[in-house]
C-alpha cells in the first residue's frame, strides 16, 4: 500500500507514535500492514518491531495486562514477542512495539508430531507463580465464568434449528469431562501464529489469551490445524480424546466473541454461517 494511502489510514499517526517512543525512524515505505485479525492491526517495520494497535475498547482494556505477560513470559526453544516500548495511546488508539519474529506458518495439515509434542511439554513445564496475575481467565475473551451459559444462552439459539441440539450436545459432553489440573495455555495455538523456517518452529506469536487452563484445549488447535493424526501421535490418547471435544465448541465460540467485541452485523453473521457449516459437516454428518 502506497504511503500516501497508508498516511490517512485512522490509526497511522498511533503506528508512528509507537515507533518515536521506540527509537526508530523507519521510512514509512517499510510499513507492512496485515489489518484482518479481528483484535489488532499490525504494523511490522523493517524486520525489527510489530507494532500492534488495538481494534476496539474491549481489547484497549487488556493490552497493559498482555503486554507484562509478554514480558514475564520464560524462554522456550521457539521465540515469543518481546515489548520493545511500553503501551501507547495517540491519536485516539492504543498500541505496543514488540520484537518482529521470522518465519511464516505452515499450510494446513503440515506439522511435525515431535515438535508438537515439544511445545505442548514445554507450555505444561512452565512455573506460572511470576504472572499468573496478569494472565486472562478461561475463556475470558468470549464469556470468561459464564462462557458456558453464553454458548447456551446466545449463541446456540442463532444458529439453525436442525444443527441446536447437535450444539448443545457438544457443549454438554465438554462440560462433563473430569477435572484437569490447569497449566500454561497459549490460548489460540492455530497454525497461523506459529511461524517456522522449513522444518524449524522459529515462533509463536498472539498470546493475548494465554490462561491456565486445560492443555487439551491447545492440543484442540494444533489438531484442526496440522491433522488430527498429527496430534495423535503427538500426545497421549487421553489428552487426544479430550482435545476432540474442545475442538467441536470452537466455532461456538468464534460466533461468543463476535458477539461480546461488538464486531459488525457481517461478522456475526459470517462466524454464525462457519459454526452451522462446521456442525453439518462435523457433528450432523451432513454434507454442508
Amino acid at each position: 500500500m502506497p504511503w500516501s494511502q497508508l498516511h490517512h489510514l485512522p490509526f497511522a499517526g498511533a503506528v508512528e507514535s509507537v515507533l518515536r517512543e521506540a527509537g526508530m525512524g523507519a521510512d514509512p515505505c517499510e510499513w507492512e500492514v496485515h489489518a484482518g485479525g479481528s483484535a489488532h492491526v499490525v504494523v511490522n517495520v523493517g524486520h525489527v518491531i510489530s507494532v500492534r494497535i488495538a481494534k476496539n475498547a474491549t481489547v484497549c482494556e487488556h493490552v497493559q495486562r498482555r503486554t507484562e505477560v509478554l514480558r514475564l513470559l520464560p524462554r522456550f526453544s521457539f521465540a515469543t514477542p518481546r515489548p520493545l516500548t511500553g503501551v501507547v495511546v495517540s491519536h485516539g488508539y492504543t498500541g505496543v512495539g514488540l520484537t518482529w519474529l521470522p518465519g511464516h506458518p505452515h499450510p494446513p495439515g503440515h506439522g511435525d508430531p515431535a515438535v508438537l509434542h515439544r511445545v505442548l511439554t514445554e507450555l505444561a513445564e512452565v512455573d506460572t507463580s511470576g504472572f499468573a496475575r496478569y494472565l486472562d481467565r478461561p475463556g475470558q475473551h468470549w464469556g470468561g465464568h459464564r462462557r458456558r451459559h453464553v454458548l447456551l444462552d446466545e449463541v446456540i439459539p442463532r444458529l439453525l434449528p436442525r444443527n441446536q441440539e447437535a450444539a448443545r450436545r457438544a457443549v454438554a459432553e465438554l462440560a462433563a469431562l473430569p477435572t484437569v489440573v490447569p497449566t500454561l495455555v497459549h490460548g489460540d495455538l492455530m497454525g497461523h501464529n506459529m511461524l517456522w523456517e522449513g522444518d524449524e518452529l522459529t515462533g509463536i506469536i498472539d498470546w493475548d489469551h494465554a490462561c491456565l487452563s486445560d492443555p487439551a484445549h491447545d492440543a484442540a488447535s494444533l489438531g484442526l490445524w496440522y491433522g488430527w493424526d498429527a496430534l495423535r501421535a503427538a500426545v497421549s490418547e487421553t489428552v487426544y480424546e479430550r482435545a476432540r471435544l474442545h475442538a467441536r465448541t470452537f466455532p461456538l465460540q468464534a460466533v461468543a466473541y463476535a458477539l461480546h467485541h461488538d464486531l459488525d452485523t457481517a461478522q456475526v453473521n459470517q462466524s454464525i454461517a462457519r459454526a452451522d457449516d462446521w456442525i453439518e459437516t462435523h457433528l450432523r454428518g451432513v454434507s454442508a
